[in-house]
């Protein structure tokens, strides 16, 4: 059995890592994805989430039926219904064409909730009323949920629906963040840089010695999508062919400890607050490139930019204008 579930592993998305923490995430998806019931998925921002949650549906009795995603921050109140259940032509102001819902778009197959702890109160409400009655209505959908947030914490503090919370933890899938695993950040780095590579038909480059010290020393705090930007333009912008050093990097120097003593957390705000800062004067202020650039969607990016206390700084919008 252990034997065939590893065979069918390699029929997963790209699941690269070596170290012990990746190794005993990696052994538990094809347990997960047969157990066929509800998974959250945590961890930070960048680690994979999605790419999880596609192997658990890929190693599933699901995995030829249709796998949706849908960001829960991304939905607002006003097309909850609409996004989750569909609608007909004309059936209001604007719907111009049928639509199909998220759940009949998934039927058979996996719906992933992506940012799930940013989801409305209207949104969980709806969701739970979905999930309760599903039976009834023969929604077959299987849900993973994904989330960087503490839900228990959300859950505690009132902000989170704990009947919905229960329902979507069946089971609990922790990602660790890229700085728990170690070497892994060399094998994925030759990775990315081999795939950007394949993109302008030359090479695979090496990595040089004193840049790999340095990936290996830095918090990554955009985790595995960070590395992955990188490494894309250390070839694409920078034109590394043969060897990637520490002057084919992006702008955004590997910082030192704020302070002796700061502790991981404060570093880590430092050098997010300092590459989003970079990121936006590089774009003149224009957040959807800036966005881009980070591996965000716009409205990630402006969450970030808020939750660091950069909400008020002047950046221009996609046409130049002032926001």
């Amino acid at each position: 059995m252990e034997r065939q579930s590893s065979e069918r592993l390699e029929e997963a998305p790209e699941l690269i890592g070596e170290s012990p923490a990746w190794r005993a995430l990696v052994e538990q998806i094809p347990r997960v994805a047969a157990s066929g019931l509800p998974v959250l998925v945590i961890g930070e921002t960048g680690t994979g989430k999605e790419l999880v949650a596609r192997a658990v549906h890929a190693l599933s009795a699901r995995r030829r039926q249709p796998f949706v995603a849908q960001n829960c921050g991304a939905t607002p109140d006003t097309l909850i219904e609409s996004e989750l259940f569909g609608h007909a032509r004309g059936a209001f102001t604007g719907a111009v064409g049928d639509r199909t819902g998220l759940f009949e778009a998934a039927e058979g197959g996996t719906l992933l909730l992506d940012e799930i702890g940013d989801a409305s109160a209207m949104l969980q409400m709806k969701l739970l009323r979905v999930l309760q009655e599903g039976e009834a209505r023969r929604v077959d959908v299987r849900v993973v949920a994904a989330t960087h947030r503490s839900l228990e914490r959300a859950v505690s503090q009132g902000g989170f629906r704990a009947d919905l919370y229960f329902r979507l933890a069946a089971v609990r899938l922790r990602l660790p963040s890229l700085r728990e695993r170690g070497r892994d950040v060399l094998l994925l780095a030759r990775h990315f840089l081999a795939r950007a590579a394949a993109r302008v038909a030359s090479p695979v480059p090496e990595l040089a010695p004193d840049l790999a010290e340095r990936l290996l020393k830095h918090p990554w705090p955009g985790n595995v999508r960070e590395l992955s930007n990188a490494c894309a333009f250390a070839v694409g912008v920078a034109g590394a062919r043969t060897r990637v050093g520490s002057e084919h990097w992006p702008d955004a120097p590997f910082a030192e400890a704020v302070a002796e003593g700061a502790g991981l957390h404060a570093e880590t705000r430092a050098l997010e607050e300092r590459r989003l800062k970079e990121t936006l004067r590089r774009t003149h202020g224009n957040k959807t490139q800036a966005a881009r650039a980070l591996g965000l969607s716009r409205q990630g990016l402006l969450k970030k930019l808020r939750r660091l206390g950069l909400g008020a700084a002047p950046v221009l919008d996609e046409v130049g204008g002032a926001d």
